[in-house]
């Protein structure tokens, strides 16, 4: 959940670039990713049952995960594994605290 701790002055007492604000920076990315998960894997199970009553079959290749949903109409048979289609969605969070300045650059010169 996305709450109090990842305020400006949480991040602020922790300072710039320091390896306490890049762990709660990962912290944040992570219950960001948690809450788009959440709402990706509810819109895209829509799409694929649309897909389906196309005529497709698909169905989850694995137990979704956060950041990573897959999709596959598959099978096996004599002939061996059989793949027609995939839907698969990845997401990517990046956060960081004045992880991305020059070591030389000075508090001031942050705009706040």
């Amino acid at each position: 959940m996305i709450d109090e701790r990842f305020s400006e002055a949480a991040f602020s007492q922790l300072g710039l670039d320091t390896d306490a604000s890049r762990r709660l920076a990962d912290l944040l990315r992570d219950e960001i990713q948690r809450e788009l998960h959440t709402a990706i894997d509810a819109r895209l199970r829509e799409l694929v049952d649309r897909i389906n009553s196309m005529g497709h079959r698909l169905k989850l290749e694995y137990a979704p995960i956060p950041g990573e949903i897959s999709y596959r109409h598959d099978w096996k048979d004599e002939t061996g594994y059989q793949c027609r289609l995939r839907v698969a969605v990845d997401t990517v969070v990046s956060t960081g605290y004045a992880h991305l300045i020059d070591p030389v650059e000075t508090n001031d010169q942050i705009p706040s």
